[in-house]
């Protein structure tokens, strides 16, 4: 037994009304360079999933309105076949050992662009797109790359997306070129500058008539602090809206040990760290920015095979979404919508994994208002409070990693308001793998199996409902959320 304290008088920290966001990688299907295992097999890349499909479809409508980014490492070699130059002279990715990536340059034809808008359009989606950042520049030794950014061809995708009226919401400008730690090939902070301030003059110019005017969005990187902090320096005010990490904190997806760390509650806690010294330099240096998790996928490597796509990834994925927030993270990008074995839908099926219902959960109850919680239960116990989204009260998200512990809670509210006289009922949302089974792809909405149906309709998510002043049972290994609709929070209203 314990007591969870909300403090509802001000919130410490908020995100974007739509924080959750979910990816769509480049990789052609023939990428299958880690194991006997093709990563990216069945054609879950935004050059060839099938967009047609219902239940994809569904599965994105489901969120009313959710982020997609759309981009990785193949995007700064991905030219788009319009304008002069290069309309006519693109051809699809082929897998060459020894070159950036192991691939050649490949296309991206303005049929399939039309196409993914279309896809956009029709579910509701609020896209960023991954511009290429490296055309025109060379590799001069070990992994740095120089030279000014050819802009032409980027210019020419933009102005063919003004045209056709098409919304994107951002765009992002390059994938993981950062510092030491980039992933094949590095660009110093003052080239990047200098290459985003000619995109900011670009978007200015072509959105000039634009009731709406996307964000830009940058470096897409792995936080290196000496990077990041020259970078905006060398922009200056207003040039970048927003800026992206990415976070891989659970290591390689073949590493025997990474089981053990997604109920490691000291483990998974390191990562706030960056959180912190990314927002740090944001109110340091760039106050006018927002931090974006642009992709986190738990296990790098195209994620785990039986355990991302599994009910014990969610310890993981939920915690970090309630710790992202707590440093005014505004948008969390999760490798993948589809595509990898990290993928939140399933890339031979298309079936929700647990990890899809823990997200969509995550969108329809917490709200963008992030409020402290003291929790002196139990280090096992995560738990994390909102503002509910688009109602009044608070919800909450707890996390018990514990296999041997349940654990009986009560709320109390930090205005010394007991929850004894209220009439509201709450609701309860408990989820728990299949028989009890960590790595169970199917997950179980209080003791119910969440599936879709045959025409891929995704689930009713129903709620079982409590008095307001009756424990609250976390059972060992589960979470929940739980709404509370009359808890006082002056924060909230």
């Amino acid at each position: 037994m314990g007591t969870i304290v909300i403090d509802g008088t001000k919130t410490i920290a908020e995100t974007d009304e739509n924080f959750v966001c979910l990816t769509l990688d480049i990789w052609p299907h023939d990428e299958c360079r880690w194991s006997k295992l093709c990563v990216w097999d069945g054609h879950a890349s935004m050059l060839n999933l099938d967009l047609t499909l219902p239940i994809l479809n569904k599965a994105v409508q489901a969120f009313k309105s959710v982020r997609i980014r759309v981009g990785g490492t193949l995007q700064d070699k991905l030219i788009y076949n319009v304008g002069a130059g290069f309309k006519g002279t693109c051809h699809p990715f082929q897998a060459i050992v020894g070159s950036l990536f192991d691939f050649s340059v490949g296309c991206l034809y303005m049929e399939r662009w039309d196409d993914l808008n279309n896809f956009f359009n029709n579910t509701g989606a609020i896209v960023t797109f991954g511009l290429n950042a490296l055309l025109g520049k060379h590799n001069t030794k070990g992994i740095q790359w120089e030279g000014k950014w050819n802009y032409s061809n980027a210019e020419a995708l933009i102005q063919y997306t003004v045209e056709k009226n098409y919304k994107i919401n951002s765009w992002e400008f390059g994938n993981e070129l950062v510092g030491r730690i980039s992933i094949g090939a590095s660009i110093t902070a003052a080239q990047y500058a200098e290459d985003l301030l000619k995109l900011r003059e670009i978007i200015d110019r072509l959105y000039n008539n634009s009731q709406q005017k996307p964000l830009i969005v940058a470096p897409g990187a792995f936080f290196d602090e000496a990077w990041y902090d020259e970078f905006v320096r060398k922009t200056g005010p207003k040039a970048v809206d927003v800026l992206t990490h990415h976070i891989y904190n659970m290591g390689a997806g073949h590493d025997p040990k990474l089981i053990y760390r997604f109920v490691n509650s000291t483990y998974l806690s390191q990562v706030s760290n960056t959180f912190e010294q990314l927002e740090n330099v944001i109110q340091k240096n760039a106050p006018w920015a927002a931090a974006w998790v642009g992709e986190a996928g738990g296990a790098y490597q195209g994620g785990s095979p039986h355990l991302s796509d599994t009910f014990i990834n969610s310890f993981w994925y939920l915690d970090q979404l309630g710790m992202a927030s707590l440093y005014n993270t505004k948008v969390y990008c999760r490798q993948t919508l589809i595509g990898g074995f990290y993928g939140v839908l399933k890339s031979s099926t298309l079936l929700p994994t647990p990890d899809y219902y823990g997200a969509l959960l995550f969108h329809r109850l917490m709200g963008p208002g992030v409020l402290k919680i003291d929790n002196k239960v139990s280090s096992d116990l995560r738990s994390y409070a909102h503002c509910s989204r688009g109602r009044s009260g608070v919800t909450l998200l707890l996390i018990n990693l514990s296999n041997t512990t349940n654990f009986l809670i009560t709320i109390q509210n930090d205005m010394n308001m007991s929850l004894q006289k209220r009439t509201a009922l709450r609701e309860e949302y408990h989820l728990t793998p299949k028989d009890g089974l960590l790595r169970s792809s199917t997950v179980l909405l209080n003791g119910n199996p969440l599936e879709t149906t045959k025409e891929g309709d995704i689930p009713n998510l129903v709620p079982v409902y409590r008095q307001s002043n009756s424990y609250i049972h976390i059972a060992s290994w589960s979470i929940a959320f739980v709404v509370l609709p009359d808890f006082v929070a002056p924060a909230c209203k």
